[in-house]
């Protein structure tokens, strides 16, 4: 059988916005494009568009 991995806790519940958190935000949407890439989903071009698009995003904030 595979290790799964579990929540035991959470800590410091608590919204994230925009307005608080928005590095955290880029990041997490960096993650999810990385991984759209490695599987082939966007290319190259693809991925730099559309974290180009984010990094003018969080600039806003």
């Amino acid at each position: 059988m595979a290790e799964q991995a579990r929540l035991l806790d959470i800590e410091n519940d608590r919204e994230i916005t925009k307005e608080t958190d928005s590095q955290f935000l880029f990041e997490y949407q960096r993650a999810v494009l990385l991984t759209l890439k490695d599987k082939g989903v966007l290319n190259e071009m693809q991925y730099r568009y559309a974290e180009e698009k984010l990094k003018k995003q969080l600039k806003q904030f």
